[in-house]
């Protein structure tokens, strides 16, 4: 069985939306059922039911979207290329960003670059037909950057879409991704995709053999500013879960917040790993600056120069999830299991 027809599974044990826990379903008009089939015509009405359970309706497929940056880049490697995207995208010295994926930045309106840059000045001018962004809590209004009053006046002049990234393992995540743009027009049995469904597959293989051969590894997976220390509650994160479910022990930080448990730099020691995971995020502390830090030099696994950069922005298709799977299966192979001992 692969991962991907596996997902059914997955969800049911970590797809978890709001108190009622609702499936999410889909609900297609003239676009078919949610099969991996590229979309017909476009004309004819159209719908789709996010994960919030809201249904987003057209009178025909839409064919000017605006995205948000990793749903966007989730989106694109089936042939589905947004006019618009907000996010993230480009780094200060004019690099990509790694939620960025495959997009041509060239080719797409950026209408905001930061997780608070959003100009609806620059949105409205690219006539969207429909908006899409990543649903990060149990709320509905829990979206990426469509936060406060900005998500109803996005709606106001394009219905929006968000799809789960809470509480919900990757494969789930990139089933429904693949439904919306087969949904779109895409083509989820091209070349590409097909080649990037066996690299996942086979990655995530490699990663599961990895595990097995270091039993008894624990895993630290961190962000983290000047002041602070973050640890990753694994459970809210769509990769993480599924590393966890392919048995990679991961450390669970404490506390009542979503995502992170948040310790000051003295309490850095709190949680034993034999390998550390840093947020590769251009606004974390880089390793250099890390290194800086009393506390966080002590640690056993950095003194043993076991730390690794985890990808924190998770890339939501097979294409662009197969290489972080591998890189991480590296990572577990050359680790030691004998820190925390």
């Amino acid at each position: 069985m692969s991962v991907f027809e596996g997902a059914a599974g997955l969800s049911r044990r970590g797809f978890l939306i709001g108190a009622g826990g609702f499936a999410a379903t889909v609900a297609l008009t003239a676009c078919g059922n949610g099969s991996d089939k590229p979309a017909a015509a476009a004309s004819g009405p159209w719908e789709f039911t996010d994960d919030r359970g809201q249904k987003a309706s057209r009178d025909q497929r839409p064919s000017r979207v605006v995205a948000y940056v990793s749903s966007a880049a989730a989106l694109w490697d089936y042939g589905v290329r947004p006019v618009g995207v907000f996010g993230p995208q480009k780094k200060a010295d004019g690099g990509k960003e790694i939620q960025a994926g495959n997009i041509d930045l060239a080719a797409v309106t950026s209408i905001g670059n930061a997780w608070d840059d959003f100009s609806m000045e620059k949105f409205a001018a690219t006539k969207p037909d429909l908006v899409i962004t990543g649903l990060t809590g149990a709320k509905p209004t829990d979206l990426w950057v469509l936060k406060d009053d900005l998500g109803p006046k996005v709606q106001q002049v394009a219905p929006i879409v968000a799809l789960s990234e809470y509480k919900v393992a990757l494969p789930k995540v990139i089933e429904r991704y693949e439904q919306l743009a087969v949904a779109l027009g895409g083509d989820a049995n091209s070349d590409v995709i097909k080649k990037g469904k066996e690299d996942f597959q086979k990655a995530s293989d490699d990663l599961k053999a990895a595990i097995k051969a270091k039993p008894g590894l624990k895993v630290l997976v961190v962000s983290s500013d000047k002041d602070n220390l973050y640890v990753c509650k694994p459970e809210f994160f769509a990769d993480l879960a599924y590393y966890r479910d392919l048995g990679l022990d991961i450390v669970n930080g404490g506390g009542s917040d979503d995502y992170f448990e948040t310790l000051s730099w003295e309490q850095a020691g709190k949680y034993p790993a034999d390998l550390i995971l840093t947020d590769s995020r251009t606004y974390a502390l880089s390793r250099q600056q890390l290194a800086q830090i009393p506390t966080w030099a002590q640690l056993p696994a950095v003194k043993a120069n076991q730390v690794a950069d985890w990808s924190t922005e998770p890339r939501f298709n097979p294409v662009l999830a197969a290489p972080v799977i591998r890189q991480l299966t590296e990572v577990v192979k050359g680790a030691r299991t004998d820190i925390t001992a």
